[in-house]
């Protein structure tokens, strides 16, 4: 791993993933996409390793064998710790209680396996909008609250079990009852390319998109990608190996 990506690490938070969904819009579990010949979670704890060194993936028990083999695979420097949804199929919030119940450090910085482009810079200026007071940061894009692109301290832990056992499956259900800092997108706008660290792969245009975000610019610059709807009459989801 690169030496100073290491050190600008924020050793303070564990970055936590989210992988246990079922993906059907692709037809399974998004962390078995190929990216060229890289698996999609792959491409995601190599990004995320350069921005923090303790990362949590949550996924469901029927893929956790397939997640420890992904992992195994990786250089050991990468320091992943995986842990299974107590009950499979309940949504990100329980993804993110599991996390919390689990974690050492104060923050977490809580996002999906989808998400291959997730920007050091953007994440690090988040952070640093959080006060004394702040239970979660959560970024503005676009109109909206990013709950999968955003930073929960421990001491949300109490509200969003109450949550979750009222029967709410959504993280911005506990919204109102912790004390929430925003970052708005004219902030963001100072980071280059911020767009970037938001986009996630639902379907196959968006793996389309990112298979050529992957290719390298002209002038080192992010440059936003739209395929043609002829570009994707010929191409089909990468079907997931059976193990």
């Amino acid at each position: 791993m690169d030496l100073k990506a290491k050190e600008d690490a924020l050793s303070d938070v564990t970055a936590v993933i989210l992988a246990g969904g079922k993906g059907s819009r692709v037809g399974h579990n998004k962390a078995f996409i190929k990216l060229g010949h890289t698996y999609l979670l792959e491409l995601v704890l190599q990004n995320m390793s350069k921005i923090f060194d303790d990362i949590i993936v949550v996924t469901s028990r029927c893929d956790h064998d397939r997640i420890l083999s992904i992992h195994s695979s990786m250089p050991s420097c990468y320091h992943i710790n995986v842990i299974c949804d107590s009950d499979a199929g309940q949504g990100p919030l329980l993804g993110l209680l599991e996390a919390l119940r689990v974690s050492k450090k104060e923050w977490l910085f809580l996002a999906g396996c989808d998400m291959p482009f997730i920007n050091r810079s953007l994440v690090k200026h988040i952070f640093g909008l959080k006060n004394g007071n702040s239970q979660a940061v959560v970024p503005r894009f676009k109109g909206f609250l990013e709950p999968l692109h955003a930073f929960y301290h421990r001491s949300c832990l109490k509200e969003a079990e109450i949550i979750y056992g009222h029967g709410k499956r959504k993280i911005k259900d506990f919204y109102p009852f912790v004390n929430l800092s925003i970052s708005e997108e004219s902030d963001m706008n100072a980071v280059k390319n911020y767009h970037r660290s938001f986009f996630n792969i639902n379907d196959l245009y968006d793996l389309t998109r990112a298979e050529k975000m992957l290719l390298p610019h002209p002038h080192g610059e992010f440059e936003e990608i739209f395929i043609n709807e002829s570009d994707l009459r010929n191409l089909r989801l990468p079907e997931t190996p059976l193990s």
